[in-house]
This record gives C-alpha cells, structure tokens and sequence, in this order.
C-alpha cells in the first residue's frame, strides 16, 4: 500500500448541493424579516445573520481543503488547518481509531492515541481504510 490521502469529496459535493438551497431559504426569510417587520434593528440583524451563514460556508469548504491527512502503513502524517509544518504519528502511537458513518457517506474519524490525547478528522470519504490500515494486526501480518 502506497501513500493515501483522507479525501473530502462527498463534503463537497454535499456543500454544493445544500448551499444553494440555504442561501434561498436565508433569502427568503430575509425579505419576510424585511417586510413585515415593525422597526427596529432588524436591517442590521439580516445582514449579520447573513455573514455568519457566509462564514460557516466559507469555513466548511477551507477545512476541507487546508486540513490535509496522508497515511501509509507505517502511520500518518496531519497538516492541521492554519498550520505550516506536517506531525508524524507511527501505527504504534495509535491505540484505537473510531469511525462515525458509512461506507457511502461522509465520517468522522477519531484517533485515540496512546499518550491519552486524540485526534479528530471530519468529513472525509475513506476513513474505513484509515481505520483498516492502522490496525495493528496489519504490521504484524506484513511481518510474519
């Protein structure tokens, strides 16, 4: 098994479905705002509800592209979000991987480590051959 890489493409394709239809629910209930409003600050309160929906959109689709995971059989290798420089984690540093979701969906990846902390990936495609290459019967089968 050579380098791989945990992908987000499902995310995406999930954003670019939702966001078009957020974005005409939030205008819709912007204009009802707007017009039945009696007064009041409720100009200012669209438009920042509107730039926290922004936000959140924008935020999504940079973690999906900052936050880069490579993983071989040795371990793993993460570049967090706002980060420069790559963290090695050895396939002995891992104590437990958890996986939230399906093959056919997005999941959330939970790296236990042996030093007590964890690791939390979200949104990717193939955390299940994460999961399978970490294990630690592999190292041991590659051995023998």
């Amino acid at each position: 098994m050579g380098i791989q890489r945990l992908t987000r493409e499902k995310h995406l394709n999930h954003l670019v479905r939702v966001v078009p239809l957020l974005s005409l629910a939030y205008g819709i209930q912007s204009y009802l705002m707007m017009k039945w409003s009696q007064g009041g600050p409720t100009g200012a309160l669209v438009l920042l509800l509107g730039v926290c929906l922004a936000i959140s959109v924008l935020g999504m689709a940079f973690y999906d592209q900052r936050h880069q995971v490579l993983f071989d059989e040795a371990g793993f290798r993460v570049r967090p979000v706002l980060g420069l420089r790559w963290r090695r984690f050895t396939r002995e540093d891992v104590s437990q991987v958890e996986i939230e979701g399906g093959e056919d969906e997005f999941q959330n990846v939970t790296v236990h480590l042996k030093r007590g902390r964890s690791l939390v990936f979200r949104f990717v495609d193939n955390g299940h051959a994460f999961q399978h290459a970490m294990r630690p019967d592999q190292q041991e089968r590659r051995a023998a």
